[in-house]
């Protein structure tokens, strides 16, 4: 092999390994460019801690290295007009049928940083009526809510009173309300322990978290446990 076949093959595998590292250099500067950016990672849970005590909220952590200002919750409807069903992208365009939560303390999120966002909704919108959420930076910019679907959410966001009754006679009042709060169930009850008294009360909650157990006790409860306490055999419903 002459000299000119060995500097031509030399200069090609240093041809070759410059591109390569060339190329390695280029995608790295572009990944760090990435992290460099701002980054939220947005997740919607729900559940409840009594039935007037919903804990629903949005967790928002920061995965960039830019820190991130928080400005509003944007909410997403499911019109309720027929036709505006069908072009609800353009609706919300509009304005139409999407709800903004404001936050009134700004929220300065830093890489590694996390925070909780209650969700809040008005009286007049139900929580199955929102398909999509998002939250909304002071630069305008919009990161979108990890969001349940609507079956989803029937299923672990809402309250329903499975069961309803009032026994009392003329010294003592027992009143039991059973609900279904979210994937849980809880068995409330509200029992006078002051004769002559009805209006002062005292309460004791039950949670389950299978309708088998809760109908077992709901059960125990009104056939057991009401009527010892009417007749003064007890002191409170256990």
């Amino acid at each position: 092999m002459s000299q000119t076949e060995m500097l031509a093959i030399w200069g090609a595998v240093t041809g070759t390994i410059g591109t390569v590292a060339g190329l390695l250099g280029l995608w790295l500067r572009f990944r760090q460019h990435g992290l460099d950016k701002p980054k939220l990672i947005c997740e919607a849970t729900f559940g409840f801690d009594s039935p007037g005590r919903p804990t629903h909220k949005i967790t928002v952590r920061s995965v960039g290295r830019r820190p991130v200002t928080l400005d509003a919750t944007q909410y997403f409807n499911i019109p309720r007009i027929g036709w505006h069903k069908f072009t609800k992208t353009w609706q919300h365009k509009k304005g139409r049928w999407v709800w903004k939560n404001g936050i009134r303390q700004k929220i300065k999120l830093g890489e590694g940083e996390k925070t909780e966002l209650s969700i809040s909704l008005p009286d007049n919108i139900s929580i199955t009526e929102i398909y999509k959420a998002k939250i909304l930076d002071q630069t305008g910019k919009a990161w979108p809510v990890k969001w349940p679907s609507k079956s989803k959410l029937q299923k672990i966001a809402t309250h329903e009173i499975l069961d309803e009754f009032k026994e009392e006679n003329q010294k003592r009042v027992v009143e039991v309300t059973g609900h279904r709060l979210g994937e849980r169930y809880f068995l409330e009850t509200k029992f006078n322990t002051k004769p002559g008294r009805t209006s002062v009360a005292c309460g004791r909650g039950f949670w389950f978290f299978d309708i088998k157990k809760y109908q077992e006790k709901l059960q125990q409860v009104r056939s057991v446990q009401i009527d010892k306490f009417l007749a003064a055999e007890a002191e409170e419903i256990h």
